[in-house]
């Protein structure tokens, strides 16, 4: 079986792997080799929108009841994490990212940086940066990755989108700190 991006982040190794736990199968030898996830992917492209605690999370309602997903945005927009939202809209689904992005507004700024990236490392390749507020989800389809930062994530005078590591008070004492951009200072976070 061969998957996209890292079969095992909403991809085929968990249904290889149940599928391969049946009595029928156990001598067929399972592997699963790590691969670079589309987030990781569509992150590279941008800076660092992933450098501190992150989580990531799918927007398809197949195998869990919507509720629970949103449930999950709202748990993680509250701890203040940056998210990699996979399956983020489908023909089937076209509802589900309004609502999900009414749900992340109650705990962002209208103005946090969205990076949208559509078929990262395919011959359609797009990104974008978008503030949460403002993003459309008209612009959006399943062959798109979003990842939305938290209420630390900033945009460089450069373009790029960075999530610093670290804590505001951490870094107020680290002598690391002095050797931060300007535009990266605690005063901005």
């Amino acid at each position: 079986m061969v998957s996209g991006g890292d079969p095992g982040v909403f991809a085929m190794a968990a249904a290889v792997v149940e599928q391969a736990a049946d009595e029928r199968w156990h001598d067929v030898p399972v592997r699963v080799l790590p691969g670079v996830t589309a987030a990781q992917a569509v992150a590279s492209r941008v800076g660092a929108p992933l450098g501190h605690d992150h989580a990531v999370v799918s927007l398809s309602d197949r195998l869990k009841p919507w509720d629970v997903v949103t449930a999950r945005l709202d748990a993680l927009a509250a701890a203040d994490l940056a998210i990699a939202i996979y399956n983020p809209r489908s023909r089937a689904r076209p509802w589900q990212l309004g609502e999900a992005l009414a749900v992340l507004l109650r705990y962002r700024d209208p103005a946090t940086p969205v990076v949208v990236g559509r078929d990262v490392g395919g011959p359609e390749e797009s990104v974008r940066v978008v503030p949460l507020g403002a993003l459309d989800p008209e612009t959006v389809d399943m062959r798109c990755l979003l990842l939305v930062g938290s209420s630390r994530t900033v945009r460089t005078p450069g373009g790029q989108v960075v999530t610093p590591a670290g804590t505001p008070m951490s870094r107020k004492n680290d002598s690391r700190s002095s050797r931060l951009p300007e535009d990266l200072s605690t005063d901005m976070l």
